[in-house]
């Protein structure tokens, strides 16, 4: 993207942020067919919710701006999935734009469309399955939020529609991480087959609401267990209750959006879309896959690798020949950016590649450390380890057929092979079960960022670049939007009292070590 793309981009960020800017001017950059959504939101008709609906679900995993930025050239390189030469994640780099890329998007497009369509809809039994499945789409955004930056404001939030406030505080990310299990466990609860929902307009699980109610509980999982440190009681007690609420029992209840492979908008795959169009180039892109994650695979025979990785420029996914560049390199060496793997363009960089926003595996790798922990999830720590590898190997038949699917025979390969630690120290157990979670989390950098702050796993070698901003220990968060300096100065500066100075070494409230 062209720096005066990026100039307007951030432009429109800052004008848009806390959510404030009145309803007609919401979607004024979205694709056509959303522009007339906001004419009047006050007299909303059923066609104009269910759009709104719809683009709601779609920013819920964010836009090509946060996803290249935030999620690409930073989290998923500071946790060595990818690598770039002179890659702010890569080497601990401060840039402003790509570090700011997840906080004004996220205010900007997402939560300003759920807060929008939550400000006018009715309290009935008509809309009360949308309003409890926006409340669970609200969480997942507020807690990549709060998990990059630290504190953020939450309860304020949205209120430039009803309330009138345009610089809202930052809230304790204690306050909403005790928020966001509340807003969990009534939505969940709430969700109700004899009531009206969206029909069609559900991309998500198209209005199934029993399939909502699981995947309300089985986020509820993934927030109550970033508080295994900080506060340990009560993830017990959150993991325990969504456990017998009930979670995800199979692939088929993992959340998975789909895409379309242009035109280029909102609809289409907001990685690979960007990843194809600007980067990829023959195998000439300069992100590559980082030699960490290439080195597991390959080292332990991993018969995902296939399907994950080629060789862009020949076609080439033979395992055998695939290269990882080190997080550390200064430049590609020999010259030769085609001898390193690309993601595979004929499944998980297909222009149309779904997204897995959240997947069974990961729900039995939550289990099983619940399990080794000894907390009352219903099972052993290896019947959860054993069940998340083999549905992370067959959920990847959702990036189509062009390469052939793990086999039965190919898992019980692997698994016999490197069997879970029954007999290892509690942390060599987690340590093996966040392992797998991080390659299931491909793609999903902000998340395996989460995890590896969370747990210290997968164990990662930093990188100690003269570039860096960190002195060579891995960040603990990214830095705040510097708009927020002249929009929310003194909300900001309360924050930064609070949590500790706007750096990337900074640790957040659960990140405790």
């Amino acid at each position: 993207m062209s720096n005066s793309n990026n100039k307007k981009m951030k432009n429109k960020a800052i004008k848009i942020f806390c959510i404030a800017i009145v309803s007609a001017m919401t979607l004024a950059s979205c694709d056509k067919g959303f522009e007339e959504m906001n004419t009047n939101p006050n007299a909303l008709t059923d066609p104009a919710i269910k759009s709104m609906f719809t683009l709601a679900e779609i920013y819920v995993d964010g836009q090509d701006f946060s996803n290249t930025r935030g999620n690409n050239i930073y989290a998923a390189q500071i946790v060595q999935q990818f690598s770039s030469p002179g890659g702010a994640g890569s080497k601990y780099t401060y840039s402003s734009e790509y570090s700011a890329a997840l906080f004004g998007e996220s205010y900007g497009k997402g939560l300003n469309q759920i807060y929008q369509l939550m400000s006018v809809l009715p309290n009935t039994d008509e809309n009360s399955n949308t309003i409890q499945a926006l409340r669970i789409m609200k969480v997942l955004m507020f807690q990549k939020l709060t998990d990059t930056y630290g504190e953020v404001p939450y309860f304020e939030a949205g209120k430039g529609y009803n309330g009138n406030i345009f610089t809202p505080k930052y809230d304790t990310q204690e306050a909403i991480y005790n928020d966001l299990l509340k807003e969990l466990d009534e939505a969940g609860t709430a969700l109700d087959a004899n009531k009206g929902f969206v029909g069609a307009a559900d991309l998500y699980y198209q209005s199934d609401v029993a399939r909502w109610k699981k995947l309300a509980n089985s986020v509820m999982l993934r927030v109550a267990m970033r508080l295994s440190k900080v506060n340990p009681a009560k993830a017990k007690e959150y993991v325990e209750k969504a456990v017998a609420k009930g979670i995800f029992t199979s692939n088929d209840d993992s959340l998975v959006l789909k895409h379309d492979a242009g035109p280029q908008g909102v609809r289409t795959n907001p990685i690979t879309s960007a990843w194809v169009t600007n980067d990829l180039n023959g195998g000439e892109a300069n992100i590559k896959f980082s030699k960490t994650f290439i080195d597991l695979l390959k080292n332990t025979n991993d018969p995902r690798l296939r399907i994950y990785a080629k060789l862009e420029a020949t076609g080439d996914n033979n395992p055998a020949n695939q290269q990882g560049l080190a997080n550390d390199a200064k430049d590609f060496p020999g010259g030769d950016k085609k001898v390193f793997s690309d993601p595979n363009t004929s499944t998980v960089l297909r222009l149309d590649a779904p997204t897995l926003i959240m997947s069974y595996a990961e729900v039995q790798y939550i289990l099983a450390e619940a399990a080794v922990k000894g907390w009352n999830v219903g099972g052993s720590a290896q019947q959860y380890y054993e069940n998340g590898v083999k549905a992370a190997m067959e959920i990847l038949t959702i990036f189509g057929d062009k390469v052939p699917a793990v086999t039965s025979a190919e898992y019980n390969t692997y698994i016999t092979t490197y069997p879970f630690k029954t007999a290892g120290t509690d942390a060599e157990k987690i340590e093996q079960i966040i392992t797998q979670k991080w390659i299931v989390l491909l793609f999903n950098g902000f998340e395996a960022f989460s995890e590896y702050r969370r747990t210290g796993y997968p164990v990662l070698v930093p990188v100690n670049d003269p570039t860096g901003e960190t002195n060579g220990t891995i960040p603990r968060r990214l830095i705040y939007d510097q708009s927020e300096l002249l929009t929310n100065a003194d909300n900001y500066q309360q924050a930064i009292s609070r949590q500790g100075l706007d750096r990337m070494t900074t640790r957040i409230w659960w990140d405790k070590q």
